[in-house]
């Protein structure tokens, strides 16, 4: 029996490096377990300077770190990092020991940095849940959502997400089936703009609370004023305008209607 599938007898595993795809992170073992696939995984940093001073750390051990990454053939994965502390040999500097950090991963994450824009990806760009993106993580929807809100809300503060958007779509849902009719509604902005060969890969770019006209032409006097054209955005504004006036408004609640008190 040939050798070709097995990875040499060295320290790390070139070909489980080459799977994982992240630089300067190696993979020394492999384990296939009933929850999803198992990396023990290590970096190839074997000198560091303290972070306070500069002068170079000795090794101080390793403490090992779980974290959850993007599923590979259709299981979870789990990252085990032994990762290396630090400490500084200089009896007058402040910093006695520190852990390495790389961008795998920020301090006390869960999941790694390309896992949560995986996710995020996900739920912008398909039709899909969080509870589905959990499931394929491998952790509770809690832990899922935190991260995606953080990245949402760091990719909706970027000025140029609209940047070459020239075509927008409304989705009004009900986000929330309790309360007084209509109080639930959300509307969905959507970008329609085509691609090159007329291909309309649509992607969600917010949700603001309303169910009507006015949220959107709202949304498109605040969030769009920096990056839509000024006459686009008049347009667009007038067409909503236009629909607030038109649109028949939600039906007030009857007076067989009482608010749950359950």
């Amino acid at each position: 029996m040939n050798n070709s599938m097995s990875c040499s007898g060295g320290r790390w595993c070139t070909r489980a490096d080459a799977l994982l795809g992240v630089e300067g992170i190696h993979v020394s073992s492999v384990a296939a377990t009933g929850a999803g696939l198992l990396l023990h995984i290590e970096t190839g940093d074997d000198l560091a300077g303290c972070t306070d001073c500069g002068v170079v750390a000795v090794g101080h051990g390793r403490r090992q770190v779980r974290l959850h990454d993007i599923p590979c053939f259709g299981r979870p994965v789990r990252l085990l990092w032994a990762k290396r502390v630090w400490r500084c040999p200089d009896p007058d500097c402040p910093r006695s020991t520190f852990t390495e950090e790389h961008p795998l991963a920020g301090p006390r994450a869960k999941l790694t940095a390309r896992a949560v824009a995986w996710a995020t990806d996900a739920l912008q760009r398909f039709d899909t849940s969080v509870s589905a993106l959990a499931h394929q993580l491998g952790v509770s929807w809690h832990t899922t959502w935190d991260a995606i809100k953080t990245e949402a809300a760091r990719r909706i503060a970027t000025a140029s997400r609209l940047t070459g958007v020239n075509a927008l779509g409304v989705d009004e849902h009900v986000w929330s089936h309790t309360g007084p009719p209509g109080s639930g509604m959300v509307t969905g902005i959507v970008d329609h703009t085509r691609d090159a060969k007329g291909v309309v890969h649509a992607r969600l770019l917010d949700l603001v609370p309303g169910g009507s006209g006015k949220a959107y032409a709202d949304w498109l006097k605040n969030a769009a004023r920096n990056s839509l054209p000024a006459s686009k955005r008049r347009r667009l504004i007038r067409s909503a305008v236009t629909r607030t006036q038109s649109a028949t408004n939600y039906p007030k609640p009857s007076p067989s209607w009482t608010p749950s008190t359950s």
